[in-house]
Formats: C-alpha cells, structure tokens, sequence
C-alpha cells in the first residue's frame, strides 16, 4: 500500500479545497463549543435553534415547513427534533385558527421560560466566541458568508 505524505498533498491542494475543509473545520469546532454551552440545559444546538426561531417569530409559532425552511433541513429531521422538544414539553403542536389542515409548532410555557433563562447567556456566549475579530473582519466573515449562501445550491431531500 502507498503511504500518502500529507504535507507534499497539502502543497498540491487547491485553495478552494483549503478553505472548504477550513470551514468545515470551523463549523464543528463551533458546533462543539454551542453543544456544551448547551448540554446544561438538555438542550442540543438545533432543538435551540427551533426554540429561538419560534421565541423571535411574530406569531410565536411557526408550521414545520416554515422552521424547514429556515433551518434548511428535511421534514423528518424538523419533525424528530420537534418529537424531542416535546417530549421535554417545551413546545406543543396547534391547529392553525384558520387553516385547520395547517399545523403549527409553539412554545409552552415551560419552553418560554426555559428560552428566556438561557438566551441571553447563550447569546453572549456565543458573541464571546466571536471577538476574536475586529468588526472589519467581523464584517468581511459576514460578507463573505453571505456570499457563498448565495451560490450555494441547496439539495433537500
């Protein structure tokens, strides 16, 4: 078997390639820090991340699809990240006032108080994480960001 010197295939690698494994890199380690940030309060970054689009929606409550959407995420996992939270009972499944069809996700009050005693903490947490840049690379990353959001096509299945 050929032994693969992984210095000489770092020099070989495009930029691109570099950055891509880079971001990736720096996802997980983020996602990591988020975890632990999180695991005191039994919570996993995408259940947070449910509640926080819920707390901040206008209407307190959003259909699946819409948190879907917004997670960029399949139907399953919305539907067993959903399944979790409330089993935790911190959000509940409504039919939608009008559209009875339509079947709404919201905050119980567990939830909302659980939210609220977190968000603020985590939040800045979180932009603890990020001083590590000045606002012009802050605003750069941010530009950057977007970007490639842009361009990036994303597959749902």
């Amino acid at each position: 078997m050929q032994r693969v010197d992984l210095a000489k295939r770092k020099e070989k690698d495009s930029l691109e390639g570099r950055a891509w494994r880079n971001l990736g890199d720096t996802y997980r380690t983020v996602y990591s820090y988020i975890n632990s940030d999180l695991r005191p309060y039994g919570l996993t970054p995408p259940q947070y991340t449910v509640m926080l689009f819920i707390g901040k929606a206008d209407s307190q409550s959003l259909t699946m699809s819409e948190i879907g959407n917004k997670m960029v995420v399949t139907f399953a996992n919305i539907t067993t990240i959903v399944d979790n939270l409330e089993k935790q009972e911190y959000v509940r499944r409504v039919r939608d006032s009008v559209d009875r069809r339509c079947i709404k996700v919201e905050l119980t009050s567990a939830g909302s108080k659980i939210f609220e005693k977190i968000h603020d903490s985590h939040v800045r947490e979180m932009e603890s994480v990020m001083r590590v840049l000045n606002e012009h690379e802050l605003s750069n990353l941010i530009r950057y960001m977007d970007k490639l959001k842009k361009r990036t096509i994303v597959k749902k299945t």
